[in-house]
């Protein structure tokens, strides 16, 4: 399984659909931040414009996908001085598993955009964040699973028909599906000569490593047999990588292996020293030390402290 696979899936990274508008000029809807959900427009039909509470701006025309990975606040519309309209006024509960279109504004040029929310298990899903910029914008016209998205939001039930069994599992599935497409794309067009993650998937060698050392962190690698693995020597790699990624490989592996273990923490009752191994520690003492390094707490008060969020 290729690298990008892994940390989604170790993220439990999960889309929704949120809202599908239509709205005439003039027209501003404010967006909150938010701290646990990543947020992305696509415009399927006219133009319109989003400006981040950073000062980033992006005019997006059909096609284009705009992706907000933190969460920050932004402003969508056709005129971004206008009275703007709170996002959670026009989001509306599916009934049935209908998500019923909604449209605002006066008489103007018509805008379609669908709106969508991501969540994710953020300390998992720190490689990929971490290499995003604070707005990453993609063209996918054309991109098979925004057509299969649009033409399940254009479905309409006659009066005698029944619900669309499974209508909101499928635009959930749907909006994973455009996700990584807009990432793939995303990386597929970087300029070459990047560094970081990101720049290290569209690498040859550097993506194959990353695709082994992602998919099977508790294998006791060496440089030498990860080179065989990709075809390169290992002084080779061992340059490559850290040119590509700006840092050694080991540096890399060791601090996925703590993000691995920072999740079993968490998800499994299992002893601190059992996931220190798996972690490729010896002892419980360095793991909490290199843990409370890359984490801010020790294992124990991690554990505690997450599973007392989740049971608020």
């Amino acid at each position: 399984m290729d690298a990008l696979s892994e940390v989604l899936r170790h993220a439990r990274f999960s889309a929704n659909v949120t809202l599908d508008a239509t709205a005439h000029e003039p027209w501003c809807v404010s967006v909150p931040a938010s701290d646990s959900l990543a947020r992305a427009h696509l415009v399927v039909e006219g133009e319109c414009a989003l400006r981040t509470s950073h000062g980033d701006e992006a005019t997006l025309r059909a096609g284009n996908l705009v992706f907000l990975p933190t969460g920050e606040a932004h402003l969508i519309g056709s005129h971004l001085d206008a009275e703007a309209r709170s996002f959670s006024t026009l989001v509306r509960t599916p009934i049935a598993g209908e998500l019923l279109a909604v449209r605002i504004g006066r008489q103007g040029a018509a805008t379609h955009w669908i709106s969508f929310s991501f969540a994710c298990e953020r300390h998992m899903a720190d490689p990929l964040i971490a290499s995003l910029p604070r707005m990453m914008s993609v063209d996918l016209a054309g991109a098979p699973p925004v057509e299969w998205l649009t033409d399940e939001l254009g479905l309409v039930l006659s009066a005698s028909d029944a619900p669309f069994l499974g209508a909101a599992a499928t635009r959930a599935r749907l909006a994973e599906l455009i996700f990584i497409e807009a990432l793939a794309r995303y990386v597929q067009g970087l300029p070459p000569g990047g560094q970081g993650w990101l720049a290290g998937l569209n690498d040859r060698f550097v993506g194959r490593t990353l695709a082994l050392v992602h998919g099977r962190p508790s294998e006791p690698w060496t440089v030498e047999r990860l080179g065989r693995l990709v075809g390169l020597s290992r002084s080779a790699l061992a340059d490559r990588f850290s040119d590509v990624m700006g840092e050694p490989i080991f540096a890399f592996l060791t601090r996925w292996r703590l993000q691995l273990a920072a999740e079993a923490l968490l998800a499994s009752s299992r002893s601190i020293g059992s996931i220190a191994r798996d972690a490729g520690y010896e002892s419980a003492g360095a793991f909490s030390a290199a843990f409370k390094r890359t984490f801010g707490k020790p294992p124990s008060l991690w554990r505690r402290r997450r599973r007392k969020q989740g049971d608020k």
